[in-house]
C-alpha cells in the first residue's frame, strides 16, 4: 500500500524585503508563478501544506507463467525458436552494419543489376551468395600488410575479408532486394577448425535458411542437425519489445538488452514471446533513475564477466534477488551464488558495500569503481590480499574488524584521504554487542 505524507514546507523561491513606510514587506514567488507579499512585521511564520505525496511502493518479484524454457545447450534449436517466434520483424533494421549512404546505394546498385531476372527471394539469395563466395578472399590483411577492414564496402570493393565481412556483404546485398537477414555470431566446429564464426539467417519466401557464404554451406534453418557445426551464440538484432523492454539473443539466451521505465525500481520480466527470459545483459545505458533491481527466479546469468551490468548499469544502487531462485541470493544489495562467500555481483552504483564474511579477500574484489566511498569487511573474515580493492578513486573509509590481516597494497589507487577503521560498521549487530 502507498503511503501518503504531510508536509510543511516554507517554499521561498524569490524573497525581496523593502522598507516602505516603516513597513517591511517580503515578496515570495510560489511555484505557479504568484507573487504573495507579506508584512514581516505581522507574521512570524508561513506555511503551505502539501498533500498526497506519494512515496513509490516496491514491487514484487515475477511469477512462473508456464512459459517454455529454452534449451541453451542446443543454440541451434534455440536459435531457430526465437526467430520462428520473432518473425522477420525482427530483420526492419541495419543491425550493426558500418556504412554510408553512398556506399550502400552503390552496391545496391550492383546488386540490382546481379538479380535481374530473379523471380523469388531464394533466387535472389542464391544469386548473392554465389557471387560472394566466387570473388571475395578469405584473408586477415590486403597486401600493404594492413588488416582488413570487414564493413561490407571495403569487402565489396577490396573483395578480401574474414566471416565477418563475408556476413556482412551478404547481408547488405540483400537488405537492399528487400530479403530478410541477419547477422549472426558464434562459433565454428567443422572443416578441420574451431573457432569463431560468422554468417547469416534469411528468410527466403516465408522459410528461414542458415547461410554460411564463408564456406559455402546453405542450410534449412529447421533441420538443425544438418548445419550442427553452426554453433550460434548471438544475433545482431532486437528480437522482442514489450512493456518497456527489448530483448536480443545474447551467448546462448534470451536476454533483456534495453529497459525503459520511469520508477526507481525494475523488476526483470519471466518470459516474452511464449520462452523464458534467462539473463539480464544490457547493451546500453539503463534509465538513470533505475536504483533497485529485482532479479526473478528465471534468471540465470548477466553475462560473461557481468559486463553489461558493469558498463552499463552505472546506477544501480541495491539488488534484490526472488528468494526462490535456485542458484542466487542477495545480501545488503550485493548477489552471490547460492553456498558461496564470494560476491557475483556488486551494483555499479553502491555507495556503502557490506560484504559476507570470506576466509579471504583476494586481488581485484572491487576493480574499476567510482561509486563505491566505504567498505564494510565481516567479522570471520581473515586476510585481504594485495590489490583487493584497485581504482577506486572515491573509496574513503573501509571497516575492518581487528584480527584481519591487512596487506600493504590491498586498498590501491583509492581516496587520497582514504583510512582504515578497526571495528564494526556502525549500526550493525556486531557494533551494537
Amino acid at each position: 500500500m502507498k503511503r501518503i505524507y504531510n508536509f510543511l514546507i516554507l517554499l521561498l523561491l524569490a524573497v525581496y524585503v523593502n522598507a516602505q513606510e516603516n513597513k517591511e514587506l517580503m515578496l515570495v514567488t510560489l511555484s505557479n508563478g504568484e507573487v504573495v507579499t507579506y508584512n514581516v512585521n505581522e507574521v512570524e511564520s508561513i506555511t503551505f501544506e502539501i498533500q498526497n505525496v506519494e512515496e513509490e511502493e516496491a514491487p514484487s518479484f515475477p511469477v512462473a507463467d508456464g512459459s517454455k524454457k529454452l534449451d541453451t545447450y542446443n543454440p541451434q534449436k534455440t536459435a531457430s525458436e526465437l526467430l520462428s517466434s520473432a518473425g522477420i520483424a525482427c530483420t526492419d533494421t541495419m543491425g550493426k552494419i558500418v556504412i554510408t549512404d553512398a556506399e550502400y546505394q552503390e552496391i545496391k546498385s550492383f546488386t540490382d543489376k546481379l538479380v535481374a531476372g530473379c523471380t523469388t527471394q531464394k533466387e535472389i539469395h542464391n544469386a548473392c551468395f554465389k557471387w560472394i563466395y566466387a570473388n571475395v578472399k578469405y584473408g586477415t590483411e590486403y597486401a600493404d600488410g594492413s588488416y582488413v577492414n570487414n564493413d561490407p564496402y571495403p569487402v565489396f570493393t577490396k573483395k578480401i575479408a574474414v566471416c565477418q565481412g563475408y556476413s556482412n556483404l551478404l547481408f547488405t546485398m540483400l537488405h537492399s532486394q528487400g530479403v530478410p537477414v541477419l547477422v549472426t555470431n558464434g562459433y565454428l566446429n567443422g572443416y578441420g577448425v574451431f573457432g569463431g564464426h560468422a554468417w547469416n539467417y534469411v528468410n527466403c519466401d516465408g522459410t528461414w535458411y542458415v547461410s554460411d557464404p564463408t564456406n559455402g554451406g546453405i542450410f534449412t534453418m529447421s533441420q538443425t542437425s544438418s548445419y550442427s557445426h553452426l554453433i550460434p551464440q548471438s544475433f545482431d538484432v532486437m528480437l522482442f519489445d514489450k512493456d518497456g523492454c527489448q530483448f536480443d539473443y545474447n551467448e546462448a539466451h534470451l536476454n533483456i538488452c534495453s529497459v525503459t521505465t520511469k520508477s526507481k525500481y525494475f523488476v526483470t520480466p519471466y518470459s516474452v514471446g511464449g520462452y523464458m527470459v534467462t539473463s539480464f545483459n544490457p547493451t546500453v545505458d539503463l534509465p538513470a533513475n533505475v536504483r533497485e533491481l529485482y532479479i526473478g527466479k528465471n534468471i540465470e546469468t548477466f553475462g560473461i564477466n557481468r559486463v553489461g551490468l558493469n558498463y552499463h548499469g552505472g546506477n544501480v544502487e541495491y539488488i534484490h534477488v526472488d528468494p526462490q531462485h535456485p542458484t542466487l541470493t542477495s545480501y545488503k544489495g550485493v548477489v552471490y551464488n547460492i553456498g558461496s562467500d564470494e560476491p557475483k555481483y556488486i551494483p555499479a552504483g553502491m555507495k556503502t558495500i557490506e560484504l559476507l564474511p570470506m576466509k579471504s579477500i583476494g586481488k581485484n574484489l572491487i576493480y574499476g569503481n567510482n561509486n563505491v566511498e566505504v567498505v564494510v569487511v565481516a567479522e570471520g573474515t581473515q586476510s585481504i590480499e594485495n590489490w583487493a580493492f584497485e581504482k577506486c578513486p572515491n573509496l574513503k573509509l573501509a571497516y575492518i574488524p581487528e584480527g584481519v590481516q591487512v596487506a600493504d597494497n590491498a586498498f590501491f589507487d583509492v581516496h587520497p584521504d582514504f583510512q582504515i577503521i578497526r571495528g564494526s560498521y556502525p549500526g550493525t549487530s556486531q557494533a551494537n554487542e
